[in-house]
């Protein structure tokens, strides 16, 4: 027992003495590359804790119209007007059902809260209804990341794109080509 201490203790006191010598030399400014890869970090972590992407690309827009994340449905209607069609079915997120507002390119999705309908997702799978940025079904992926970075999570086929407040704007990519886009709400 006492030459195990013995042992561990010289081994403690050699990496001790290799760490303050390997600190020791001349005291230089870091490089242009190491402040670089520092500010590039400090801006990722500050990016991450508020959402890679600005709250507001997580807004659709149609026509003019405007449709928020986790606003009441009923705002939406007032703003697209009647859906083509409605189907809904019971809710996986609370009491009531979930709802799926179908329209001409894209459709609205629901979830209940205390007696109300929440947007939760729109989903875009037609060409021709661009993201803010320009993004639209049928573009290569390599429009997505020139508009939005690279700072995106991949979830299986999807590139996500976090904003913050359980909201994210999602591109379904198959063959190197945007096939979906999803302005998401997480319950």
């Amino acid at each position: 027992m006492k030459r195990t201490l013995i042992s561990v203790t010289a081994a403690a006191l050699a990496v001790t003495s290799v760490l303050a010598f390997a600190g020791c030399g001349k005291n230089e400014q870091p490089s242009a590359d190491t402040a670089a890869t520092t500010a590039a970090a400090q801006e990722t972590t500050a990016a991450q804790a508020q959402g890679a992407i600005p709250e507001s690309d997580t807004v659709f827009t149609y026509n003019g119209a405007k449709v928020e994340l986790n606003t009441p449905i009923d705002d939406m209607l007032a703003t697209l007007g009647q859906a083509n069609e409605v189907s809904s079915q019971l809710s996986c997120h609370g009491e009531g059902e979930d709802k799926t507002y179908s329209y001409n390119g894209f459709t609205v999705n629901s979830y209940p809260l205390n007696g109300k309908d929440y947007v939760m997702e729109v989903v875009v799978n037609e060409a021709g209804i661009p993201t803010s940025k320009g993004v639209a079904v049928g573009d290569p992926v390599s429009k997505v990341t020139e508009a939005y970075g690279n700072n995106y999570k991949a979830v299986g086929v999807y590139y996500s794109y976090d904003a913050g407040n359980k909201k994210s704007l999602q591109f379904l990519i198959e063959n190197d080509t945007v096939t979906e886009i999803d302005y998401f709400y997480t319950v």
